[in-house]
């Protein structure tokens, strides 16, 4: 009750005070600035020429990964309370030896070494108390279904056979690994493993299996055995026809994807040389996006209803609207969001972006705080995210500048 109480406090504040800045625009007008009034520090303010293709095929793997994530299920579509960010976030696989962040490295003793072109996972926790549920959800793409068929077949029967080695990789299992049946659908093994962790018993389930040029893997951790196997298949009963959908750019070289086919990353305010990760620098398609946003219930929804047809994704995140009211509206909603499902408080806006909404959070402990603001121009929403006020300001400047030029 404390918590909702402080969140509508939180929002009723954002809402008549402190975080936006004179000039607040009205339904269906369009939000003014004062060019002389912004000040962008040290990043840049002009667009980006075309990024043009991928150029090699290790960064068409991230092409094609990041293409994918629309099409690998979400934790929180098979259960709403399966939203939150864990400890590892969405991202792109390009080489064999990072499926060991997917699975045990310890049930990898037996996996092939065969091609992967690419891959795409997707991690969430539980938002209930005292609810330590895990999902992870990995689809990786092969040349041929064969290839996938054989890969599957590996990793199955090494998970079932867990080598316990003193150089670690995987938990001590306290009891022998067992296969579990995955409802609906036989062609997949699970395998069940119990272990002690910090004195609690913990329950694990990895179930592997192919479909087509594609390896599915779930992984449930902490929940009961029967919680895990029905949340596994209704992950499956999703995924299947979902990846089907998807069209691979092979046989096409994956160095001629274009990195940027919307334009709008370019327009974007790029992050410096060596920050980021396998889903930085890049454009989205809203189911995309979804898997990068802290809370996608909401975001998705938002996006919807505010017609979003790209995302992209840099220094900054702009989201391209069907019309200015429609970002405005994106942008009220993604603000609130903030505001009210964290420890949070208004900050000052950016100067000179009127209609700009800025937000500070606190980690749980409160020992570390960002700076989060929005702002809209014309069919853009778009915000950044920064340790220091004055750099979110700085950033939320520089893009206001580069999508009015």
């Amino acid at each position: 009750m404390r918590i909702a109480l402080a969140a509508l406090t939180i929002a009723l504040m954002l809402t008549g005070c402190g975080g936006t800045v004179d000039g607040t625009a009205t339904k269906g007008s369009t939000p003014t600035a004062d060019p002389s009034a912004l000040d962008p520090g040290s990043y840049p303010t002009s667009p980006r020429p075309p990024l043009g293709p991928a150029g090699t095929d290790e960064v068409g793997q991230l092409v094609e990964g990041r293409r994918m994530a629309g099409f690998v299920v979400g934790p929180w579509q098979v259960d709403p309370t399966l939203s939150q960010v864990g400890s590892a976030p969405a991202k792109v696989v390009t080489h064999r030896n990072q499926i060991s962040q997917v699975v045990w490295p310890s049930m990898m003793s037996r996996f092939p070494a065969l091609p992967l072109v690419t891959g795409f996972v997707s991690e969430r926790t539980s938002t209930e108390p005292n609810d330590p549920t895990l999902v992870r959800n990995a689809v990786l793409q092969y040349p041929f279904p064969r290839t996938a068929e054989l890969a599957a077949q590996g990793l199955a029967d090494g998970a079932l056979n867990i080598v316990v080695t003193d150089a670690g990789g995987g938990p001590v299992p306290t009891e022998p690994v067992r296969a579990v049946p995955i409802p609906s659908h036989p062609d997949a093994t699970g395998a069940l493993i119990t272990h002690n962790e910090g004195g609690a018993i913990m329950h694990d389930l990895t179930v592997v299996s192919a479909h087509g040029p594609y390896m599915l893997i779930q992984v449930v951790q902490f929940a009961t055995p029967e919680r895990a196997a029905e949340l596994a298949g209704r992950v499956l009963d999703l995924q299947v026809p979902l990846i089907d959908t998807f069209v691979p750019t092979a046989p096409t070289p994956l160095a001629t994807l274009p990195r940027d086919p919307s334009s709008l990353l370019a327009r974007t305010v790029p992050l410096k040389p060596g920050q980021g990760d396998s889903m930085s620098d890049a454009d989205y398609d809203p189911p995309g996006a979804t898997q990068l946003e802290h809370n996608p219930i909401q975001a998705g929804a938002a996006m919807q209803d505010a017609g979003v047809d790209t995302v992209a994704i840099s220094q900054t995140t702009v989201y391209q609207a069907r019309d200015p009211e429609a970002a405005q509206r994106l942008a009220q909603a993604l603000a609130d969001d903030i505001a009210q499902t964290r420890v949070s408080q208004p900050a000052e806006g950016v100067p000179g972006i009127a209609g700009s909404r800025c937000v500070r959070t606190e980690d749980a402990g409160g020992l570390t705080s960002q700076h989060w603001c929005i702002a809209t121009f014309e069919r853009f929403t778009f915000k950044a995210v920064a340790r220091e006020l004055d750099s979110a300001h700085q950033q939320t400047a520089a893009q206001y500048l580069m999508l009015s030029r």
